[in-house]
């Protein structure tokens, strides 16, 4: 026999929109009931922890083996073991226990339990199709399920009721030294524990069970008598009986001494004061345990009451989610919506009512907590209005003044480090004729410089890096050609009184390109120390002609070049070129 089954089931929309009236009604009451409860929360809340500061502050250490009459009527707090010297007995099973407490019987029988899972799927046009899984399984349990609820109550019965019921049995006077506890002090006390079964009292219980069921066979094992063929085995309608008992244990009490009883001590907000706790505690520790459970059970008692707000709103409005389901899309967005405006609407009602039961309960700690957030309000105000006052609000025709920018401090660029370069001497013939496309100058390798002084004069040199300014080409000039400084022409220095220039005319039109420079030409001329011309190194020559032109002959005059040193303007050489 299978214990899993499926059920799938289809509810149209017009069922859907009745069966969502109908959870909406119910969840009117949930949503309303939630009030009250919160606002009786915080009453007990506040009388229970006025309750607790009251006795903190009048409770009496006593003596539990000793009865003073100056404690009568007084809140007391004594420790001691509780016990009874009773006997108590189990009438159906002729148990006898003394010194014990409470007696119990628990009865558990083996019944099938049903657990259900289902998923719902939303159709277009508001129709759903849910598909719910049973499972049936065994288990001991000591209340009767009721199978008759089942989905498959056919085929998964349980007997109808109980054969034995629980039943637990107290005795009638437990006393903590010389005092008698009273009745709630003694319901209290629930640390129970398996009963010690010897076998006397084993033949005697199953001799009473055989007896009464002499139609099944009864078995011990463990803690329980089974009432079943077989304990490994059981069916559906066996049961098994264990007893367990309250021994004598350790307890601390605070109470109201009357006379020689213990009773529950009425504070003047009307909230009894009466608290049992296991082992020896001190008054002040047992008071402090009694108000963190009073905040655990305030908390509680608030959430419960914020969850039937919010599950009482998700009721209502599910009204609103299955009219919008229609469309799955438009239903599950309208589901969301709902759920977030459920929780907030909930979130602040019940603020809101917590807070009015403040202000019932509470009026004078209300009052100081409103005036302190009215000040603080105050002042973040106060703040807020001074700071507009010291920032006006620029008009959107204005812009305000920018802020000068602070620039970091200059700072010097690196100089680069460069070997000083000595020019070049060639015989201005060679300069003269060399080949009109050989050079175009943009960037020199020695920064040799060509500069006609005069007409018919030419200076050529090397300038300082840093007074060099090369123009911005990119020309293509063939491969420069060096002169070792051994085939370089030596001329003897001509003194500068003697060095002039002169012009001559020439057949050819000549040109002659200048390379700009920031230091002026009249600081080469400057008397420097005169140079040998053993130190001359030889150096790369660029030149910049212009092609020959044809022009009308004319007589050609001999001209003078001189040459000086850019660095010591030192005379270095003087060419004549004859006539031709």
């Amino acid at each position: 026999m299978p214990n899993k089954y499926t059920v799938t089931t289809q509810k149209s929309w017009g069922s859907r929109i009745k069966e969502s009236l109908s959870i909406a009604m119910i969840g009117i009451f949930l949503f309303f009931s939630a009030f009250p409860l919160l606002f009786w929360n915080e009453a007990r809340s506040v009388h229970r922890a006025q309750s607790l500061e009251e006795g903190e502050e009048i409770v009496v250490p006593i003596d539990a083996n000793y009865i003073l009459k100056n404690n009568a009527n007084k809140l007391v707090h004594l420790s001691g073991e509780a016990r009874s010297q009773e006997v108590l007995t189990d009438i159906l099973f002729d148990v006898n226990v003394e010194d014990v407490i409470k007696l119990r019987r628990i009865v558990e029988m083996y019944q099938w339990d049903e657990s259900q899972q289902s998923e719902t799927e939303e159709h277009l046009g508001g129709e759903t199709t849910t598909t719910t899984t049973f499972r049936y399984s065994k288990t001991w349990s000591n209340r009767l399920i009721d199978s008759t609820q089942f989905n498959q109550s056919e085929t998964y019965r349980n007997p109808a009721d109980m054969p034995i019921t629980e039943e637990v049995v107290t005795a009638q006077q437990v006393k903590l030294g010389e005092f008698t506890l009273s009745k709630n002090l003694v319901n209290n006390i629930n640390y129970y524990q398996d009963l010690t079964i010897n076998n006397e009292l084993k033949e005697q219980i199953l001799a009473k069970m055989n007896a009464q069921f002499s139609y099944s066979k009864t078995q011990f094992f463990g803690a329980f008598f089974y009432v079943s063929e077989n304990y490994n085995n059981p069916q559906i309608g066996d049961f098994r009986i264990k007893f367990e008992v309250i021994l004598p244990t350790m307890v601390s009490i605070i109470a109201k001494q009357v006379g020689s009883r213990l009773a529950a001590y009425i504070t003047e907000v009307g909230e009894p004061l009466e608290m049992l706790v296991y082992d020896v505690v001190t008054a002040p520790e047992m008071f402090q345990r009694a108000k963190r459970q009073n905040t655990l059970e305030t908390w509680l008692y608030r959430l419960a009451g914020f969850v039937m707000m919010y599950v009482g709103l998700l009721m209502i409005f599910s009204v609103l989610t299955v009219l919008a389901s229609v469309v799955p899309m438009i239903g599950s967005f309208v589901e969301m919506a709902t759920a977030f405006t459920s929780f907030i609407i909930a979130t602040t009602f019940s603020t809101i009512t917590i807070a009015i039961a403040w202000l019932f309960y509470r009026p004078l700690f209300s009052i100081v907590l409103l005036v302190v957030i009215g000040i603080i309000i105050y002042y973040l105000n106060s703040k807020r209005k001074n700071m507009q006052a010291n920032n006006p609000p620029v008009p959107l025709d204005k812009k305000p003044p920018a802020s000068p920018i602070q620039l970091p401090p200059a700072q010097p660029l690196p100089q680069p480090i460069m070997t000083p370069q000595q020019p070049m001497r060639i015989p201005a013939q060679q300069a003269m004729l060399a080949p009109h496309n050989m050079i175009t100058p943009t960037t020199l390798p020695s920064q040799t410089t060509f500069q006609q002084q005069r007409p018919g004069s030419y200076y050529f040199g090397m300038m300082p890096p840093q007074q060099m300014k090369v123009p911005q080409m990119q020309p293509n000039y063939p491969q420069q050609r060096v002169l070792p400084q051994k085939d370089a022409p030596q001329y003897e220095p001509i003194p500068q009184s003697t060095i002039r220039t002169q012009a001559i005319p020439v057949a050819t039109q000549t040109r002659a390109q200048t390379i700009p420079s920031t230091q002026p030409a009249s600081s080469f001329s400057q008397p420097q120390p005169i140079l040998s011309p053993t130190n001359i190194v030889p150096q790369n020559v660029k030149a910049n002609i212009t092609p020959p032109q044809t022009v009308a002959p004319q007589t050609v005059l001999p001209t003078r070049i001189n040459a000086t040193n850019p660095f010591t303007g030192a005379n270095l050489a003087q060419l004549t070129i004859p006539q031709k």
